[in-house]
């Protein structure tokens, strides 16, 4: 059986990914891949912390990450905020009033849409982590727009995601926008598949599921990659192994059977010919990792 982590302490993984879009935010505007000036509040590691102290320091230490392990982890983990801030506001200006982040670690959606009062976020994660996040986020937003969040401590190893939301007042009856970004390698087959279950149960149809996965050769060591082995066996080091990996085609059938029809796959590739499309023509990325949005067929 496959081991997982524990909750014990408070992700590293997602400070470190905070790190990485506070570094990109410090960018130039003309070299800027994202604007997410709430990351850097999440991150309290002395050696993170280092590379955020100045521009060029944070230059650098993005340089330094994409020579070890690659410009596409870089590239990827930024990008896909963006790509899931526009299913966002599409999904607002269609009507829908609550969304979920599921494994939300440090991901700054809540602040950054601190505007939209009439939506409910749900953020939902273990509850160490989560603990960490909602004492910044509350020491950042004003009383009223913490009226707007709604906090879900859930193991989804061990809890029952659909009962954890439902006891917080999620309403199955109207359309959801479910955002679950870089969680699903860390999650053993069968919390991937109970999860979904539970998505199934309380997503109404038109409801709209961002989805974002590891390809199965990274989580397998990363095949003829060195640097994809390395991001495995770095992220195995901090307690956080991957344990499940897909392809495109496992995604779509493993979202089929739970009744989400995904949309188009974008890969690292595909998200920098559509966000910066200079990049795209000078960095060499590979497939690793893709991302796509499915919706409820009901």
């Amino acid at each position: 059986m496959k081991s997982r982590r524990l909750d014990r302490r408070a992700s590293f993984t997602a400070q470190s990914c905070a790190a990485q879009r506070a570094a990109e935010t410090l960018q130039p505007p003309s070299r800027r891949l994202l604007d997410d000036p709430y990351s850097r509040h999440f991150v309290r590691d002395p050696l993170l912390r280092v590379g955020l102290i100045h521009p060029l320091v944070a230059r650098g230490f993005i340089g330094l990450l994409k020579s070890v392990f690659g410009a596409a982890g870089h590239f990827f983990l930024v990008l896909r905020v963006r790509y899931t801030d526009d299913v966002l506001e599409s999904a607002v200006k269609d009507g829908v009033d609550q969304i979920v982040l599921l494994g939300a670690g440090f991901d700054t959606t809540t602040l950054r849409r601190a505007a939209h009062r009439h939506v409910k976020i749900f953020e939902v994660d273990a509850p160490t982590t989560q603990a960490d996040k909602r004492a910044v986020v509350e020491g950042l937003l004003s009383a009223e727009n913490n009226d707007q969040i709604v906090w879900v401590p859930c193991d989804f190893e061990h809890d029952v995601l659909r009962e954890r939301l439902l006891a917080s007042g999620f309403d199955p009856t109207r359309p959801s926008l479910i955002i679950w970004l870089g969680v699903t390698a860390y999650l053993t087959q069968q919390a991937l598949d109970a999860t979904l279950a539970d998505l199934a149960t309380v997503c109404a149809p038109g409801s709209r599921l961002v989805f974002d996965y590891l390809d199965t050769t990274v989580v397998a060591g990363g095949g003829k990659s060195v640097r994809a082995r390395l991001w495995t066996e770095a992220a195995a080091r901090f307690g956080e192994p991957y344990l499940t990996g897909l392809t495109a085609g496992d995604a779509d059938a493993l979202l089929a059977t739970y009744g989400f029809q995904c949309g188009r796959h974008l890969t690292t590739l595909e998200l920098l010919q559509h966000y910066a499309p200079t990049y795209a023509s000078r960095s060499p990325v590979d497939g690793r990792a893709a991302i796509t949005t499915a919706q409820r067929t009901g």
